[in-house]
Order: C-alpha cells, then structure tokens, then sequence
C-alpha cells in the first residue's frame, strides 16, 4: 500500500493538546503554548501514518479515530499489535532510539492526530518533564500487555480470547443486556481480533463457537453476553 499525503487541519479547527491524557498535567495555558508546535493532520481510512523501515522524525498523538498498529512477522504474515485509540502515542520508539520505525500504522477509521516533530517534542520533554513521565507510564502499560499476550501465545484458543473478552470495557446500561449479566463489544473485525491473538479467523469462530455451546458466552452480532465470568476467568488461569 503507497503512502498518501497527509491533509492539514486549520489549527483553529480543535485544540487537540486539550484533549488527550499526555499533556493532561499541564496547565491550560502551557497546554496552548504547546498547540503552537502541534501540527494537526487528518487522515481518511486506509491512509498510512507511517511504514515499517521509514524514519518518520515525528511523533504523534492520536486525537480522534482508531490507528492499526502491525508488524510483518518472519513468516511473511501481518501480525496486528493494537489500535490505538484517541489519547494514545505512535512513533515513541524512534523517538526514543533514533532509529527507524518498527511497525506499520494505518488509520482504520477517519482519524485526526496531533504531530510534533522529534527536535519539538524533545523540547517539550525538557521544559515539562511530566509529559516523560506520562509516556513512561503509557508505555508501561502497554508492556504489561504485550507480557500477558507473550505468556498466553502458547495456550489454545479459547483461553487467549476469554482474556482479550475480560480486557474489554463493560457496556453500559441500555444496552439490552440482562440484568447483573456482563456485555462486552468486539470493537474489531474478526480477521483483526484474530491476527491480535496470534490465530486464524477460522480458529477464532470455532473457539466462539466452542465458548458458546460451553454457555460461557452468546454472541450476536459485535455483542457479547459473558453469562460465566467465573468459567471464563477458570479458562485464563488454567492455561
């Protein structure tokens, strides 16, 4: 897939450093002084962030909308990391490192994000160390999710997507779920939720299906109904 160009939003349009958990701990005034810096983009489905092996010089925090982060595994396959969602970072390890970039990412929806080149935002780092910290906590995270992933990619099936349900946020009420009865949304294709859990989208229906004919789960459409938390929770720590 070619890269296409990025179109630049009008920085009237949102103030998007306002809006997202990194600079959350600063006040509104170092928050507007940052806005300066920020170049805000806007990017159409399909469109690329940036390609595994580029040097991107930037870095980005996403505003709105959902971005695939991939890697192309050794066997040729497209592994999907994670989506980040409006709040999160790309780009932090060439910031880090200098080096190239590691992963493909592509906007899954229509998504704005806020750019910082890396001499900017090392700057920004400097005069408020809490953006670091905040990063080093960002980062932290999403450590301890690719620990949990590392030390279920060995199990079956079922065990890895009974925890990636449990990883999910509950629906509210007005849902139609049952009452005290759990409801989580697949937020992903069934291809992507599959490449996530290092699997096939063949192994992935079988294990919903396997789930639900064990009443563990219902499914209908992206909903799903956990109607034994305690059954599925028995899946993870077996495994």
């Amino acid at each position: 897939m070619r890269t296409l160009p990025l179109r630049t939003i009008h920085r009237d349009d949102v103030n998007c450093v306002r809006q997202v958990p990194l600079f959350s701990g600063l006040t509104p005034e170092q928050q507007d002084l940052i806005r300066t810096l920020a170049r805000p983009q806007i990017l159409s489905r399909g469109e690329r962030v940036h390609g595994a092996g580029e040097r991107s010089g930037q870095l980005s925090v996403v505003h709105s909308g959902q971005i695939r982060v991939s890697r192309t595994m050794p066997s040729g396959r497209q592994r999907l990391l994670r989506v980040a969602e409006p709040g999160e970072t790309l780009g932090e390890h060439n910031f880090f490192t200098g080096g190239r970039t590691l992963d493909d990412a592509e906007a899954i929806t229509d998504a704005r994000l806020c750019v910082f080149s890396h001499e900017d935002f090392a700057g920004l780092v400097e005069d408020y160390p809490r953006i670091a910290v905040q990063m080093l906590h960002s980062l932290g995270e999403r450590l301890d999710e690719a620990e949990r992933s590392l030390a279920l990619s060995t199990v079956d099936v079922e065990a890895r997507l009974a925890d990636y349900l449990f990883q999910r946020p509950l629906l509210r009420d007005g849902s139609g779920s049952p009452a005290g009865i759990p409801q989580v949304r697949l937020p992903l294709s069934k291809k992507d939720i599959a490449s996530m859990l290092g699997t096939t989208p063949e192994s992935l229906s079988r294990a919903l299906t396997r789930l639900t004919s064990e009443a563990l789960i219902t499914v209908q459409t992206d909903v799903v109904t956990l109607v034994d938390p305690e059954g599925l929770e028995d899946l993870v720590l077996r495994a």
